[in-house]
């Protein structure tokens, strides 16, 4: 089936707390997000439909009528604060993670037959979103940037067949890239919190491994690229490697870009059916 995407964007603020907890432990389990006046985000809100094509339009579903379903949806949201002037936050957390599972609820009710929602991903910050596809867990993802140089150069391989498959990125002194790594987590929400991960310890932990990658060389300063090309390929390999025990089976995905043209793409090894 065809899948269908717009963006909607809408501003509103939220504050992270608890009534339920002294001050002491919202500041430790939320930070600067108890401020008592909230803060505010303008988000941004990719909607994905599905569905049979319609023969007579072409469409899975007119985009102005997308259009007008969600608006209306959106319009609760919109330029309020999502804890006092909403009323699906009076007994959970407004994190990213709330908000798209209630943004789902109330869009996939309003939609006809014919057309079915497919995914949402709901950005609170352009390094930050929220995923949920209705059935399975919610996934929560966020954007990590490091500095590298690099030299492409198989040791297996002569001089000559290097500079014919790498050519200049084959370069004896090497060349560098700023990388983005994007690190897809899944799993339960806590009910307590209403997010999937603390965020500072997701932080603390990737920052753990591409620490380690920035501002070096990867083929003469990191054991892993000694004996092997630091391709794209093989990075995001050893970073799913490096950052898979430490986050505790919920990493799902890595993206890693290498350019803005060249992006690869790895959600761990395979499994190979006996």
């Amino acid at each position: 089936m065809v899948v269908a995407t717009r963006r909607f964007e809408f501003s509103a603020a939220h504050r992270y707390w608890r009534d339920d907890w002294s001050a002491e432990e919202n500041e430790r389990v939320f930070g600067p997000y108890t401020s008592p006046y909230g803060h505010g985000h303008n988000y941004t809100l990719d909607v994905s439909i599905t569905g049979e094509l319609d023969e007579r339009t072409g469409m899975v579903m007119n985009m102005t009528e997308l259009k007008a379903i969600v608006n209306e949806v959106l319009e609760e949201f919109d330029h309020k604060h999502l804890n006092y002037d909403t009323p699906y936050f009076r007994d959970q957390v407004p994190t990213t993670e709330n908000l798209v599972r209630v943004l789902w609820r109330l869009i996939a009710a309003r939609l006809p037959a014919h057309a079915r929602l497919k995914h949402l991903r709901l950005y609170e910050q352009p390094d930050l979103w929220a995923e949920y596809d209705g059935v399975g867990e919610t996934q929560f993802a966020r954007l990590y940037t490091f500095a590298a140089a690099h030299r492409l150069h198989a040791p297996a391989l002569s001089d000559e067949e290097n500079l014919a498959i790498y050519g200049k990125c084959n370069n004896p002194n090497g060349h560098g890239h700023n990388y983005t790594l994007e690190v897809t987590v899944q799993g339960p929400i806590d009910p307590a919190t209403g997010m999937l991960v603390d965020l500072e310890w997701l932080d603390r932990t990737v920052h753990s491994v591409i620490d380690r990658l920035h501002l070096r060389h990867l083929d003469r300063e990191i054991p892993a690229f000694a004996d092997r090309p630091s391709t794209a390929e093989n990075i995001i390999v050893y970073l799913w490697n490096e950052l898979a025990p430490l986050l505790e089976g919920r990493l799902a995905l890595l993206r890693l870009w290498e350019t803005r043209k060249n992006i690869f793409s790895y959600a761990g090894p395979s499994v190979i059916p006996a």
